[in-house]
C-alpha cells in the first residue's frame, strides 16, 4: 500500500510479556492462531463489536464496552469491561470543557475496569489508538493487558480507520485476526460495497440538478465539523462536502465559519447521542429564541429554509462500522428524497427540524 493512512494491520509488535501487539501499519496480516483453541473476544469499541458480530463470531464475545449496544442479540447479557468518567446527561458545552481538560491533563476519559477484564480471559482484546475521546486510551489497555493477562498469551490489535476504505480494510483485518473463514469475510465486504454501491446507483437516477452543499456537526456547542469518514459519505449520498478533506478529523469551526459556507443542507449527527437526543439538543441550544445562538443560527439560509435534520449520530455516523452505509442512505434520503429502505420515512431515523413560528 502506498500510505500508511490507508490502515491495515501491520507485523505483530511483542509486549514483552505474553501477548503480541498488532498496530497499523503496510500489509495484511497472515492468521497466526495463539496456543490455544478457544477464542474469547474483549471489544473496546462498539464499531469492532459490530463488526464481531457480523463476521460471525458474536459467540466468541465475552467482553464488551459500557456503550455497545448493537446487535441487541449479541451484546446482551454480555460481561461490560469499561466504565466512562463523562456524564452523558450533561450538557454539550459540558461535555466539551470535560473532554478539553481531560486531554490536557492527559488524563483518560474511560476505564478498564480491571476485576471484570482479568476475568474476561481474553485472547484477542480489539481497541484503536486514534481518538481518546472515543475509548480506553491505548497506552492503558497495552499496560493492563500486559499486567492482568501476563499468565495467558493474547492479541492486542488496534484498529483505526479514518475513510471508508479504512473501514472496510478493518472488516478484513478483524476477520483476519480472528481467523474467521474467507468466505465469512468476504460475505461482510460484499455486503458493505453492495450497500454503498445501491445508494449512489439510486442517486445518480436523480442528479439531475447540482449536488448540494451539505454541513454535517458532529457538536454544536460548540460547534464542530463532521470528519474521517464524513466526506465520502455525503458524496456517496449525493452531495457536496467542504468542510474537511476526506479522513481529515472533525475540528472546531465558528458560527462565521459556517455562515459564510453557507450550506444549502445541515445535517446534525452529534456524536454519541441519539436522535431524540440530538432533536432535544438542537431545540434548545439552537432553536429556542431565547438562547444565546438562536439570532446567528436563524439567519442561515438552511435554516430558514428548514434544510435541517436531526439525526442519530451515534448509530449511523460516528462509529467506523458497517453501518455507515445506513448513514448514507439517511443522507440520500433528506439530500434527494431516495427512499433505500422501508425505514426511508422522516421520524424513523430523521427528522426536519423548522424554526419556532413567530
Amino acid at each position: 500500500r502506498e500510505d500508511v493512512a490507508h490502515h491495515v494491520v501491520g507485523p505483530p509488535e511483542n509486549d514483552g510479556v505474553g501477548g503480541s501487539i498488532q498496530r497499523m501499519g503496510t500489509s495484511l496480516p497472515s492468521p497466526s492462531p495463539l496456543p490455544c483453541e478457544e477464542v474469547r473476544v474483549v471489544s473496546l469499541l462498539p464499531s469492532l463489536t459490530e463488526i464481531v458480530a457480523q463476521l460471525g463470531k458474536g459467540e466468541q464475545l465475552v467482553g464488551i464496552t459500557h456503550e455497545c449496544d448493537f446487535p441487541p442479540d449479541v451484546v446482551m447479557g454480555k460481561k461490560v469491561v469499561t466504565e466512562s468518567f463523562v456524564d452523558p446527561k450533561a450538557s454539550q458545552r459540558e461535555i466539551n470543557d470535560r473532554v478539553v481538560e481531560s486531554l490536557a491533563q492527559n488524563n483518560s476519559l474511560y476505564a478498564l475496569r480491571e476485576g471484570a477484564f482479568r476475568d474476561a480471559r481474553p485472547t484477542h482484546v480489539l481497541t484503536q489508538s486514534l481518538c481518546d475521546v472515543c475509548a480506553v486510551n491505548f497506552e492503558q489497555v497495552k499496560s493492563k493487558c500486559s499486567r492482568l493477562l501476563a499468565d495467558d498469551p493474547y492479541k492486542l490489535l488496534s484498529v483505526e480507520p479514518q475513510t471508508l476504505r479504512d473501514v472496510r480494510d478493518s472488516i478484513q483485518v478483524v476477520g483476519a485476526s480472528l481467523d474467521c473463514s474467507r468466505a465469512a469475510i468476504d460475505e461482510a465486504l460484499a455486503r458493505f460495497d453492495e450497500g454503498r454501491a445501491s445508494v449512489r446507483e439510486r442517486v445518480h437516477r436523480r442528479l439531475d440538478r447540482r449536488r448540494p452543499k451539505v454541513a454535517l456537526l458532529e457538536w454544536f456547542d460548540p460547534l464542530f465539523t463532521g470528519g474521517h469518514w464524513i466526506h465520502e459519505m455525503v458524496e456517496d449520498a449525493g452531495g457536496s462536502y467542504g468542510l474537511t478533506r476526506p479522513g481529515e478529523r472533525s475540528a472546531v469551526m465558528t458560527r462565521s465559519d459556517l455562515a459564510a459556507y453557507d450550506p444549502d443542507v445541515i445535517v446534525l449527527a452529534p456524536c454519541g447521542f441519539d436522535l431524540d437526543r440530538c432533536e432535544r439538543d438542537a431545540k434548545k441550544i439552537l432553536y429556542d429564541p431565547e438562547g444565546e445562538h438562536f439570532e446567528w443560527w436563524s439567519g442561515l439560509r438552511a435554516v430558514r429554509e428548514s434544510e435541517v435534520y436531526a439525526c442519530d449520530g451515534n448509530q449511523y455516523f460516528s462509529r467506523p462500522s458497517p453501518r455507515l452505509v445506513e448513514g448514507i442512505e439517511i443522507l440520500a434520503e433528506v439530500l434527494h428524497g431516495v427512499a433505500t429502505t422501508p425505514r426511508g420515512e422522516e421520524g424513523a431515523r430523521w427528522r426536519r427540524l423548522e424554526l419556532p413560528p413567530r
